[in-house]
This record gives C-alpha cells, structure tokens and sequence, in this order.
C-alpha cells in the first residue's frame, strides 16, 4: 500500500489537485515518488514519546501490544488535531484517509478512507487454523495469539466506522465482507495502481524443464503457506517436475518457517527470507506462475505485479484479486491441497510461457492497474463522497 500510496498522490496532483500530506516521516513518506510538485506540502507528525515506548517493549508479550495501541491512538489524535489547526488557514476539501479507516473527524470537513481491507481478516485467521498453530508454536503461544486474535475482533479492536463517510476498499470481496459481518454499506472498491515501468514482462530464462511456482508475501496463517506446500507435496508425489520459489518473512506466528523445514523435497524448494523490490521483476522472469492461495485477500499487490510482468496467477476462493483476472488465471473454487495441485496442473499443461499469453497478462494489468485510470476514478469517488457527506 505505501507504494500505492505515492503512485495514488502522484495522479491526483498531475490531474490539478493540491495536497497535503500529514504523517510521520518514519512510517509513510511519499516525497521520494511525488518528488518536488508545488501543489505538494509534506506535514510531518511525531508522537516521539509513545513512539519510544512502542520500540522499546516490542518484543515483550502483551505490554508491546498496548504499547503499540497507545501510540496508534497519541499519534491519531496528534494527526487529527494538525489537520484541524491547518483547515482553519487552508480550508481543505476533503480530507482522505490512505491505507487506514478515518481515526477521527475535522468538523464539516468530509473524510474519505482508503482501507486496506475489511479490519480482522488476520484474527480470524488465527482461530480458524488454530489446530495448525498450536501444532508448529505450543499451547502457550497459541494461547496468546487466540486472546489477541479476540482482542482484535472485540468492539476495543474494531476503527471507528463512523467517522467514514465513505469507504474504499481493493475488491468487491471486501465491500462483500464490510456488508456481511460489519453492516457498512457506504463503500467502493478499486484496484491499486502498479508500477508499469518496474513490473514489466523481461527475458525468460529457463535452466532445465521443471514447472517454477513463485510464492511471494507475508507469511501469516492468513496467506495459506501450508496449502500451497501440501499440493506441491502431493504433485512431487505424483511424479510432476515442480520447483518452487519462497519469497517472504514469518510473522505473527514466527513457527511457519517450520512448514518450510519441514517440506520433504529440499532439493525442489527455494526460500529467500527478504528481496528488494527492484528485484522482483527478475524473479518473476524466472518463474512459470505465481500461486497467492491467501483468505480474505484485500487486494494482492504481487498478484497484480505478476500480471504485469507477463505470468498467469492462481488466487484463492476468497482473494479480491478475483476482480481483476485474465482467462488464463485460475480462481479455486474452494481451498483445497487437491483443487490448487489441479489447478497447478492444469495450467503446467498450458505452456504458460506463449508470447500470446505474456501479452494477454500484461493487457490486464495495463486495463486494471495503470496509475493515470485508477487515478481518475479516485478522483470521481472523492466527487461523489463531497457531494453525498454528512457535514457534522
């Protein structure tokens, strides 16, 4: 997202908008993408005391959880307060929440959220797999992640909706999500631009015959690691020629990395802990698909960056990127070790390396993704959100 976030700006100012961008320069800032625009004013936000706070009881169990809590709400406040002092001199329009729900509320100045998701979708998660969990990290850290996986859902763990006139989200899947267990119907979805010039179709290269499955993302319980293992497990046993490439760090559970460990065909797997992003678009040209079997997926950046560098992806029954499909991508229709081992299968059986096919992912991306479209329908639903807002 934080990419998207500069790509998004970017479009806005190039299509007459004058922005001001408040955060704190740790954590979002765009001014290395937007670069020196005169209609740009960066306004940087440190809560420094709560920041400190947060580093230094990180790794500690439960008191780091507040204390992240404590400095998500000094620092919204701090930024909502800003925002407030700064409309009274520069009457803004609008104000548009990137990345996050809106944290709070300018008088009669409508607020505008682009989330990255419905809020939730790794708690729950956690207590769906949590047999999984308990197995690879013991009952104390299963334990742990249960009570904070219920903390996260409680009322205490939700954003405030209220404060959104109106919400935008990556999928149809999420507004499906906000709709279903939150009640929120003032939403819409759209896609976030990609970096076309990066993420392009490069040279294929290819060292032996095998079929090369790239996994790339977050690896949280969320994301499905174990069932993209399970199926290359089983298409290995079967007597298919796979090799499969790794890219991701564990987190909320750190025990995943076992699943990697533990996979009985070292000799087929590839695991790289971190990539720099430059670095991607090579990977890719290396790779044959890009398998995202994820739950309750948002909007899947790499799904979108495989695209638009010429590979065919297959997605889970409940990822967003289901929007945004070629016909030589696959969305399982269930999440299976044997619906996602057929799927690899049958797309092995394709020859997904066709000039014709490399084009028709690149079409895609280009039809989805391009910052100069998406940035015009942002433009179009900040219009609407301005003429349909509650003023309060």
């Amino acid at each position: 997202m934080a990419a998207a976030n500069g790509l998004l700006l970017k479009s806005l100012l190039d299509s007459g908008s004058w922005i001001d961008f408040f955060s704190k320069s740790t954590f979002v800032d765009p001014r290395p993408v937007v670069g020196d625009h005169p209609k740009f004013r960066f306004v940087d936000v440190r809560n420094a005391a709560a920041d400190s706070v947060r580093h230094k009881l990180a790794s500690v169990p439960l008191a780091g959880f507040l204390a992240a809590r404590a400095d998500s709400f000094t620092y919204n406040r701090l930024l909502v307060s800003k925002i407030s002092r700064a409309h009274l001199e520069r009457k803004y329009d609008l104000c548009l929440w990137l990345g996050d729900y809106a944290r709070g509320r300018v008088p009669f100045l409508p607020n505008c959220s682009f989330a990255q998701g419905p809020p939730g979708t790794d708690a729950r998660s956690i207590l769906r797999h949590a047999p999984m969990i308990k197995r690879l990290a013991g009952p104390w850290a299963a334990a742990r992640l249960r009570l904070l996986a219920k903390i996260r859902l409680s009322r205490a763990g939700l954003p405030p909706f209220h404060h959104s006139d109106h919400i935008i989200v990556g999928s149809t899947q999420s507004r499906k999500t906000l709709a279903d267990l939150y009640l929120i119907n003032n939403t819409s979805s759209l896609p976030y631009p990609i970096d076309l010039d990066l993420f392009r179709p490069g040279i294929k290269q290819r060292t032996g015959y095998a079929f090369r499955c790239l996994w790339l993302g977050r690896i949280v319980p969320r994301k499905r690691l174990d069932l993209f293992l399970d199926a290359a497990d089983m298409l290995i046993r079967s007597g298919m020629d796979i090799e499969l490439t790794i890219v991701g760090t564990p987190a909320l559970v750190p025990q995943l990395a076992h699943l990697i460990e533990a996979f009985p065909h070292q000799g087929r797997l590839r695991w790289i802990n971190f990539l720099p992003r430059n670095q991607v678009p090579s990977l890719m040209a290396e790779s044959d698909v890009l398998i995202q079997p994820s739950e309750e997926e948002d909007f899947g950046s790499s799904v979108a960056e495989a695209q638009a560098c010429g590979l065919p992806v297959i997605v889970g029954s409940t990822n967003g990127n289901k929007d945004y499909l070629s016909v030589r991508d696959n969305c399982l229709p269930e999440d299976s070790t044997e619906g996602l081992a057929l799927a690899i299968r049958s797309l092995a059986n394709q020859n997904t390396g066709t000039d014709e096919g490399i084009s028709l992912s690149r079409r895609t991306a280009e039809k989805y993704f391009d910052k100069s479209t998406i940035g015009e329908q942002l433009a179009l639903t900040l219009e609407r959100c301005l003429k349909t807002a509650v003023h309060r």
